[in-house]
Parts: C-alpha cells; structure tokens; sequence
C-alpha cells in the first residue's frame, strides 16, 4: 500500500497493522491524506473480522469497531470516540486525514502511541511493485513518470495504473495514463472548496499553505487554518508542499479563468513581498499572463545570476511580466550570443542600434560588441571594424581593446592604432590589461621583424590568457585571447605551445559554446599537422556547429578538406571540397582565417577549382600588404601557395613566394624552416633534387610539427634522384619521419583488414590500387619505388588468377579492399592539372 524503500514495504507494514489490531485489543489510528488508501486499510480489516454497526458507547466487549473520515466528524462524535478509545476490551481502529490546526484531531491521533500506521506517498519503486501484483509488470521509467505525476497518491497511482491496462501488446501512451490521472485530480477537487483551491494554486506557485498566506490571498475566509488543514490532506501536494503537476490543468478549470487571473495577482502579490518565489514559480506566473512590478524585478535579478543556458528565458519572462523590454535588450542580444542563437543576438542588438540616440551609453557599446562579435563569427571581421568605428574612440571604452583587434584582424592598422590610443587611457583592471596585451601581441606580431620581438609577442599573448581568469560565460566579444594565443603559435610552427592553451583554455569555456568549439578546431588543426588524422577526426566529428557560426564552419571544413587530403582518397576529397563551397562562397578573408584559406587553396589546386578561392586569395593578399606582410602570418599562406605550385607543376609559380619565405627567413625561424623546405621543392620540381638539402629540410619541418611534410617531401624527391642509393636513403628518411600514428585511421591494424591471401605489404598496394592512385603515387606513400610498386602488383594479379586490371579491382573490392581510407602511413597525391 505505501511504500519507503522497497515495493513491498507499504504493504507489509497495512497487512502487519491488520494483523496487530486484530490480535490486540485497544486503540489504532490510520493517518493519511486524501487517496492515500484509508479506507482501503478498514476495508481489510472488515473483510477479516465481524465488524460491530451499533453506537461506540454500547459496543460489547470483544465487539471491533471501524471509523472512517474521523476528521469530519462532529466534536460530540469525537468525544464518544475518544472516551471508548480509553477501553481495552474492544478494538477500535479511526481512519483521518492529518489535521495540524484541529487539536482534538491531534491528540486523537498521538492517544493512539504505537499503534498508528503513517500512509506515505508511494515511490517509484513501490509504484513499480504495485503495477506487477495488480496490473502487469512496467519499466522503471514509466514508474518514475507516474510517481512525479501523481506525488505518489495512492487513488492517482491506481487511476495511472488502471490506463495501462493488463495487454503487454498495447503500452497505454503516457498521453492516456496522464489524463487517467486528470480525471482522478477532477474527482478529488469536486471534494474541495472555492477556499481550498486558491490555497492549492498558490502552491503551484511557491507559496506552501501557512495561515499567514491563507489570509492574504482569501481574506474573507473566517477558519483560514482550517483552509490550511484541507489543502494540506487534500493529496494534492507532494512532500514540499508544492502542488502535484498533473492537478495543475484540473485545478485552474475548475477555478474558472476569471477567478485564476484574480488570485494569481494576489498570490505574486504575497509571494513577492514574503520573498517565496523561486525562478521557476516566477517563470510560470508570467507565463500565466500576470504582470506585477515585483515580479517582474526578481525575475530581472535571476536572470542576471542565472546560468546562461536559463538567463534567456527569464528575461523573457520579465519582459511578459511588464518590464521595460528595451532595458533588458542589451543583456538579452548577449545571452542569445553566448548561446549560439545568432539571429536571436542580432534581433536585439539591432533594437538597440535603432535607437541609438535615446539608448543608454553603455547598452549602445555592449550591442555594437554583440554585433561585431556575431560579424566576426559569420566571417566578415570588416564589418566588425566598422562597426566600432561607428560607435567612435570616444564611446568605445573598455571595448577598445575589441575595436582594436577587429581593425587589425580586417587589415586596417591606421584604426587599430587609435583604437589602442583609447586603450590607454582606460583604467588598469584586470579585463582591460587582458586586453591591451591581447592587442599588444597582435600588433607586434605584425610588426615582429627579429626573432625577440615574435617572442615578446607571444609572451604578451599569453600574459593576456593569464589575465582574462574567470571570464563570464556570456561575455561575447569577437575573439578570444586564447584562440588568437592558439593561432599565433601554430603560424609560429609552436605545436607544444598550441596543445598547452588548448588544454588549458577548454575548461575555462562552456562545452558547445562557440569559444569551446574554436578552441577545439585550432587544437585539431594542430593534430591534423602533425599527421594525427585519427585524433584530428575524433575532434571534429564530436563538434555541432550551427550553419550560421561560418567562422568555425570554414575551419571545420578545412580540417576535413586536410584529413581527405592527407588520405589519399580523391573521392573523400572531391567530397569534403564540395561540403566547403558554401562557406567558400560566404566568408570574408580576415587575419585569422588564413590557415583554412591555404588548405582550400591547395586543394582547389588539386581538383582544378583555384577559381572558387581565388577572390579569398586576392583579399588575403590585400590585407597582407596592407599590413606590411608580416612573416609571422603571412608566411604559412606562402608555404601552402608553395605546395599549390608543386601540385601545379608549375615552378615558376612557386618561386614569389619561395622568395617571400626566404625575405622572411632572418627574422622568423618558421618561416626560414618553410623557406628552405620550398627550396628543396624547387630542385625536386626541376628534376635537380640536392638530397642533402632534401633531408635537412624535411627534419626541420619535423621539427616544426610537419611531420606529413617533410616525409612528403622527402619521398617525392627519392622518386626523382637517379642514384638507387640515394633514393633508398631519402625514402628510409621520410619512413622514419613519418611513421603510423597508434590511433584510429592513421595505423592500418586498428581497422578490420580484408582477408585474402595477399601478404601485409600486398594488402597495403591493393588498398591504394582500389582507391584509384598510380603506381608512383603508391610509392610515394608506402616509401618504396614505383618499380616495386609493380612487381607487387603482378605478384597479387598470379595470386588472385586475375587476367586483367579492370578484373583485378574488381576481386581486390569483392575481397573488401577500398572500403577504408585507413591503409598506409605516407602521402598520396591526387592528380591536379599537368600531374603525372
């Protein structure tokens, strides 16, 4: 019947209470609310024992007496009842609700000692119990639904149980269960008076029934805590006091819409002034239609303490409770940024923007800093400078370190120095130092020509981590210090560097939001370098990026552009290239974004499409020049325009920026790496490869987290050499520069093999022969010449019986061969125009 730790427990402790008041004489009592089962527990008794009809004072001795609702009778009744429950030779077993103004109900219940039995609510384990001995057996899901909407009252639970019905076939969807419910809450409230019920509604709403409540919100009630005493054992409250959900719907019918709308103003009146509501309560009273000055004020104050997943919400709460929408449409634009809703971001800030001349000072800065912001996210950092240069120097205040980074990041250095101007003249907290050497290590990054000043860059980049400490997850500016921190190192070739912010700055960000997810593509851009494909893969494919974040979109579909490339599978990358067109053809070139700009590049190159990237090339170079071509940014985009060059064939292309590498090389240790790697190229590209220098500078680009490079380099330039010697040496270089990852698709035994009778380094040639690349393009990637590349061939071909190559694809595809890009550890490369 109840139950407090198992399904059976409540059903014990009746049948024990049966049993007792059947074996010993005196005095029992039964306590429980409305439907809590009562007088189910008399019902027992009766069904064991003669029960006696008469009057209490002429009951013989022996003679077992039941009465039931002893809380409604009258108090001569109660005394008659009181007197026999002194006598020993009979039973007498009382059924009451629980009455805590009504002291003759009290002293009734605590006469009765030990012998009293506590109907509590059932729990889902007692629910679950009761549905496999009455109906059929349900899952402890269902059990938890029906015990949070009935609060474990008995009648409600068998009202819920009863829909189920006995047919395993047919699972009673929740919608029928809940209304099963409903109907049983309608049968209870008929019991209930107009008094009752407010007090009821006022529980929904976080107002527990106490007299000093009850007379506030039904001031002409005479008995307020004899209102109390019913709402109490109504069985409509759970153990908080708060009203069960599910007699939510039937209370508010039975009140009529009139009179809710009456109480609920009386009852946010109470609630606000005796400080009950909580966020939820206040919600709901808003949502209900009531406007209350009070109300509307609490729920301002939650929203401004609330997680931002939930500030959105009660902002909008606030606003139906009456308050001023446009007070709040700065706070709002910044929430709905920091969520990821950009449109939602956007609507409010232009609210503000509209209105610019009647807006308050600081709400006008903080929608231009959610605008630029959701500029900067949507790729076009032009417009984010514009709109700083809008508000003007003079209004910009903290937000000057914003307008100063999105100048620099669009190109525009003349803005990017006024704007520092007003940095410093800004006050020294913590935020803005954060921000000044944000800007400070942006700005010497560009202008960085010796090898201190790049240090003193990044020191200053990272100070500016240090600084930023405990950032509120909805502050929403255009970038963040660590990311620009991230993407500075990996333009350095710093891969440590760039793990340690990662790692760091991840936790000091909300999972899913667009700092997070930022943070997590610069650290797989990083892996994806380093010819860690697999772990470059898990990362992304873990991200969910919103198709209005294209910042980060175009950086995802970069990484997936690498990963294809770096695969070998002309189809993977013909594929990713595709998915990418779309934010190709949206984004906006800008100084952070010029890594995913190289790898589209190259891979436009390798598919013939330079023109669908050109135009970003073309900005790309603009805002490099107009920068003064920093060698700390500009020289990654050379180095990929290198490889551009060699995919092309085309040596002639590849020396501008060959040269540039090398103008660079004095003052940028990475782009010195790069400058000699693109030398190395130029020899190989000429058929005069200098071994010496092929392998000093496929190291050095190993050094600098390429990895992928420099075997790649390295086993090109063993292609070209003539001496067999020289050619064995430079491919047992670029396998040992580039050996398998451990993990995932980088090592061909962590994915099923196909099984055959082909040797390991057979199965390794058929795999690439079935994804279509040629025999020098399979040595390339295994390491081995292209006359080694054919003799496994035609060792595979007698193996197999095979009697030509269009039937030996197809038995290598039939024997599972092609269906993974995993197999080999080298770089394959896929034909581009003039590519042998």
């Amino acid at each position: 019947m109840t139950s407090t730790r198992s399904g059976l427990v409540g059903v014990e402790r009746a049948d024990r209470f049966v049993r007792d008041a059947l074996v010993a004489n005196g005095f029992h009592v039964v306590v429980g609310v409305s439907g809590s089962g009562r007088s189910a527990v008399l019902e027992s008794v009766a069904a064991s024992t003669d029960v006696y009809a008469g009057t209490i004072a002429d009951a013989p001795s022996g003679s077992t007496i039941l009465v039931d609702d002893a809380h409604l009778l009258s108090e001569q009744r109660l005394d008659e009842i009181a007197a026999a429950a002194t006598r020993s030779d009979i039973t007498l077993i009382v059924a009451t609700a629980p009455r805590s103004f009504d002291s003759r109900i009290e002293k009734l219940i605590a006469s009765a000692g030990s012998n009293r039995l506590t109907l509590v609510p059932l729990d889902k384990v007692a629910i679950a119990a009761r549905a496999a001995a009455t109906v059929r057996p349900i899952s402890a899901s269902l059990a938890a639904a029906v015990a949070k909407a009935t609060g474990g009252v008995l009648a409600a639970v068998d009202a819920a149980l009863g829909a189920l019905g006995g047919d395993r076939s047919d699972p009673a969807p929740l919608r029928v269960v809940a209304e099963s419910i409903a109907e049983q809450h309608r049968r209870m409230l008929i019991e209930t008076t107009d008094d009752t019920r407010a007090l009821l509604l006022a529980a929904r709403f976080g107002v527990t029934p106490d007299p000093a409540s009850a007379a506030q919100i039904v001031p002409r009630a005479t008995d307020v805590e004899s209102i109390v005493d019913l709402a109490c054992s109504s069985g409509m409250l759970d153990t908080t006091g708060t009203l069960i959900p599910s007699a939510e719907a039937p209370l508010i019918e039975m009140i009529g819409d009139g009179r809710c709308r009456v109480l609920l103003s009386s009852i946010t009146e109470v609630a606000t002034r005796s400080r009950l509501l909580d966020a939820t309560a206040a919600r709901a009273l808003a949502e209900r239609g009531v406007v209350h000055a009070g109300l509307a004020d609490y729920l301002v104050q939650q929203a401004d303490s609330a997680p931002v997943d939930a500030a959105g919400a009660l902002y909008g709460a606030a606003v139906e409770a009456g308050f001023d929408s446009m007070m709040l449409a700065a706070r709002r634009s910044e929430v709905a940024a920091a969520t990821g809703d950009l449109d939602e971001a956007a609507r409010f800030a232009d609210a503000i923007l509209d209105g610019a001349a009647g807006c308050d000072a600081a709400d006008l800065r903080t929608a231009v800093r959610v605008s630029a912001s959701i500029a900067a996210q949507r790729g076009m950092s032009s417009r984010s400078a514009q709109l700083f240069a809008w508000l003007g120097e003079d209004r910009l205040g903290p937000d000057a370190v914003w307008a100063a980074l999105s100048a620099a990041a669009a190109g525009d250095r003349s803005a990017a120095d006024r704007s520092m101007a007003a940095v410093a003249a800004l006050a020294p907290t913590s935020s803005t130092a954060s921000g000044s050497l944000l800007v400070t290590g942006v700005i010497g990054s560009i202008d960085s020509r010796n090898a201190a000043a790049s240090s003193a860059s990044a020191n200053a980049l990272m100070r500016a981590m240090t600084l930023t400490g405990n950032a509120s997850d909805r502050s929403c500016t255009p970038d963040t210090a660590a990311a620009v921190s991230a993407l500075h190192a990996v333009h350095c070739g710093d891969l440590p560097r760039v793990d340690s912010i990662v790692t760091r700055a991840l936790d000091e960000h909300r999972p899913g939001s667009e700092a997070h997810t930022r943070l997590s593509l610069v650290g797989a851009w990083a892996s994806m370098l380093r010819g860690e494909t697999a772990d470059a893969g898990a990362a992304i494919e873990a991200l969910r990026i919103p198709v209005s974040h294209v910042r980060n979109q175009l950086f995802l579909h970069a990484i997936r552009v690498g990963l294809a490339r770096r695969s070998g599978d002309s189809g993977s990358l013909i594929t990713a290239w595709t998915q990418a067109q779309s934010v190709i053809a949206e984004y906006s070139t800008d100084l952070f974004a010029l890594l995913p700009l190289g790898e589209l590049l190259l891979a436009a190159t390798r598919l013939g499409q330079v023109d669908r990237v050109e135009h970003l090339v073309s900005q790309a170079t603009d805002l490099l020049a107009a920068l003064g071509d920093p060698p700390v940014w500009a020289s990654a985009l050379h180095w990929y325009q290198v490889q551009a060059a060699i995919v092309a064939q085309t040596p002639d292309a590849l020396v501008p920026h060959a040269k540039a590498l090398a103008a660079a090389a004095p003052t940028h240790p990475y782009s010195a790496a790069l400058a000699a790697a693109g030398r190395a190229w130029l020899g190989v590209l000429q058929g005069r490869p200098d071994a010496t220098e092929v392998e000093t500078s496929a190291r050095t680009l190993t050094a600098f987290g390429l990895p992928w490079d420099g075997a790649r380099l390295a086993s090109e330039a063993a292609l070209t050499v003539t001496d067999t010697a020289t050619a064995t040496s430079l491919l047992h270089i670029a396998r040992s520069l580039r050996q398998p990852s451990s993990t995932g698709r980088d090592n061909p035994r962590s994915t099923p093999q196909p099984t055959g009778s082909l040797s390991e380094r057979e199965a390794e040639v058929a795999e690439l022969l079935v994804l279509g690349v040629t025999y020098r393009e399979v040595g390339s990637r295994l390491y081995i010449s292209p006359k080694t590349v054919e003799h496994h061939v035609a060792r595979i071909r007698r193996r197999l019986g095979a009697q030509s190559r269009s039937e030996l694809i197809s038995m290598l595809r039939a024997m599972g061969y092609g269906a993974s890009t995993s197999v080999g550890v080298g770089p394959v490369t896929v034909r581009g125009p003039g590519a042998t």
